[in-house]
């Protein structure tokens, strides 16, 4: 284990910075969680919205004082002293939040056992069951209501096979990946052997703890992260769990904030000591008082997230069903009340006798009373004779039976509306299905287009196999003498074919050799596990081959590498999704930023995201940018996916 440790010291010296947070880590979560249990008892005085696409939520302690909570789902959360700047006006999920939550106490902040997943419990007395607020802080985000279990008001409307998020269905919390901070050595032991990726993809995605928390516990403990996972798991194991109390215990109950620039620039937040930055060159911490100052400092240096917010007609559609929930509510509670009331008048009458005595001993020149018969209090007029107690009744009952044949007659007009819509809303979908089956326009086919591809900053193609089968025949088929062959530095990476360029051309430079490591690694199992960087090597084409050692068995779409690896280190997992001109005509590609900006113009920049948001990023895309979803598919990694802007 020592050699490891002594590899990963070296490898990790002198490393490049890796890509800027951009959002919440389930520690973050964690942290700020701890940091608003102090506020517990505290009264929720209003709720606001945030520019661009957060919200606030002043709270009122007796002893702890005045603090507002800032929210941008899918990206921070922090409770600090002076609110931010409210918009003038409020939109309609404020609106919400204030019309449920003002007033209502904070009772209870639940463990986010591992999640980006902020649950706040509040009770207010005039609410029928439990209030909870919801804000997940992952993917796209979102902000939900919850009373006695049934949702009451949502950001974005969502639908899965095995949840619904919409006004009226009932609560349910994002679906567990359990949680990582709880394992003991024996339970990571079984998770490192069982696993048949290196230690960093392991931690990073099979154990949910993400890229930037695997790689501080792998520093923490000395190890190193591209070794299989199953190597010396026993005593790795040991060593992981012993960084992983460790990092809890730094946190703390009342966590301080670590802010991190790189050359000046802000690049991550901790709620510790980060020992992952200790190795980057020109890398300087500062610390604040609570995390949530540090949290919101950083956040708001960053530029806004791409919001991939449901479309105009999802929207109305939303809007639809909530007021169709309150128009079913309130018929039922008038129907309720005008029967309630008939059968109060009907109870006087069939004790008229009992009535008409009890009526007597009440005061004569009280104007109201109530008596109690059959179990219920029922108001009567003292001095007056039964039947007019009763036909007061029969006439308020009339009354409300008035108003609820209007509440009817708008309830039917709404559900007509939402047929309308949900018959809209199928046509679309049929003719977008018909749009996306239909031929793409021609052009000239080449041959690299079957497989992965990209032209480098430089003008060279570099090809990639998309699964075993294309990673052998690229090497059997294009891999040439004069070419160069790449490949990520973790297991089941793709095979990446550097082709040497045309007769007459300026030869391969370490430019567009980066670029290709780059991409290499983008394609490989780092882009899933959400690693922050990888690593890629290259060597010539005569060190490839599929003679393994004596009896050593080489699997399909793998290849034996023989000799000296030239290696790129702490390159980061940074796509760019773009147009280019490929000889006058202008196609799609992802590629490093670089070799788009060379060639073309970067639509997108893209980073390892949550696979559960997948969908709904190729969807908002194929939007945005009016390319078919099946293209996106074929261009992006295997993954989940975050967009930013350019």
């Amino acid at each position: 284990m020592d050699a490891a440790r002594s590899a990963r010291r070296m490898a990790t010296e002198g490393a490049a910075a890796p890509p800027a947070k951009d959002r919440f880590s389930s520690l973050d979560t964690l942290a700020l969680v701890r940091e608003l249990r102090r506020y517990v008892g505290a009264r929720l005085d209003k709720a606001f919205d945030l520019a661009p696409d957060g919200f606030g939520l002043t709270l009122r302690h007796s002893t702890a004082g005045r603090r507002e909570l800032r929210i941008t789902p899918g990206r921070f959360a922090a409770l600090v002293e002076r609110g931010g700047e409210h918009a003038e006006e409020l939109t309609p999920v404020a609106k919400e939040l204030r019309r449920l939550l003002s007033g209502a106490r904070l009772t209870e902040v639940p463990d986010p056992g591992g999640e980006r997943y902020l649950a706040l419990q509040f009770s207010r007395p005039d609410a029928e069951g439990a209030l909870l607020l919801g804000c997940e802080l992952f993917g796209v985000g979102n902000l939900v209501v919850s009373r006695g279990g049934t949702i009451v008001a949502v950001q974005h409307v969502k639908r899965w096979a095995h949840r619904t998020v919409k006004v009226g269905a009932p609560y349910q919390p994002p679906p567990s990946r359990g949680d990582p901070w709880a394992l003991t050595v024996s339970q990571l032991d079984v998770a490192l052997r069982q696993s048949r990726t290196d230690r960093a993809s392991t931690l990073a995605a099979r154990l949910a703890f993400g890229g930037p928390i695997a790689e501080e516990l792998l520093s923490r403990a000395e190890l190193a992260g591209n070794v299989p996972a199953s190597t010396d798991a026993a005593e790795a194991a040991a060593s992981l769990v012993a960084a992983i109390g460790g990092l809890l215990g730094e946190v703390g109950e009342a966590p301080a904030g670590y802010l991190y620039t790189n050359d000046g620039v802000l690049v991550d937040v901790e709620p510790f000591p980060s020992r992952r930055w200790r190795s980057v060159s020109g890398t300087a911490e500062s610390s604040r008082t609570t995390f949530s100052e540090a949290a919101l400092e950083y956040f708001s240096s960053l530029p806004p997230v791409v919001a991939l917010a449901p479309s105009p007609a999802d929207q109305a559609r939303g809007e639809l069903e909530r007021q169709h929930l309150q128009q079913m509510a309130a018929v039922a509670a008038l129907t309720a009340q005008a029967d309630d009331l008939r059968a109060q008048a009907d109870a006087l009458l069939a004790h008229y006798t009992e009535v008409e005595e009890r009526i007597g001993r009440l005061a004569a020149d009280a104007s109201a009373g109530d008596v109690e018969i059959a179990g219920r209090s029922i108001p009567v007029r003292p001095g007056r004779p039964v039947r007019e107690s009763a036909n007061a009744l029969y006439e308020e009952a009339k009354r409300l039976q008035t108003k609820l044949t209007g509440a009817r007659t708008a309830l039917r007009e709404t559900e007509a509306r939402l047929a309308k819509d949900l018959a809209t809303h199928q046509s679309r979908q049929h003719a977008a299905l018909l749009q996306e089956t239909l031929p793409a326009r021609k052009h000239k086919a080449h041959w690299f287009e079957r497989y992965r591809w990209f032209l480098s900053s430089e003008g060279v193609i570099v090809i990639g196999g998309r699964d075993a089968a294309t990673n052998d025949l690229i090497v059997r088929r294009y891999l040439n003498p004069a070419d160069i062959y790449l490949h990520a530095d973790i297991h089941g990476a793709s095979s990446v074919v550097v082709k040497h360029p045309p007769p007459g051309s300026p030869p391969i430079t370490e430019v567009t050799l980066r670029e290709a490591a780059q991409w290499g690694v983008a394609f490989s199992k780092a882009w899933r596990a959400g690693l922050a960087s990888g690593a890629a090597f290259w060597v010539n084409p005569d060190q490839v081959s599929k003679a393994g050692a004596s009896g050593e068995f080489v699997a399909r779409g793998a290849w034996v590498i023989h000799g000296t690896k030239n290696y790129f280190r702490d390159l980061p997992t940074e796509l760019a999704l773009g147009t280019i001109v490929l000889e006058g005509e202008t196609v799609w590609s992802v590629a490093p930023p670089s070799a788009i900006a060379a060639r073309g113009q970067i639509q997108r920049l893209l980073a390892p995201g949550e696979e559960r948001d997948r969908a709904e990023v190729e969807i908002s895309l194929s939007r945005e940018l009016g390319v078919s979803r099946e293209r996106l598919q074929s261009l992006l990694p295997a993954g989940g996916i975050t967009v930013r802007r350019v």
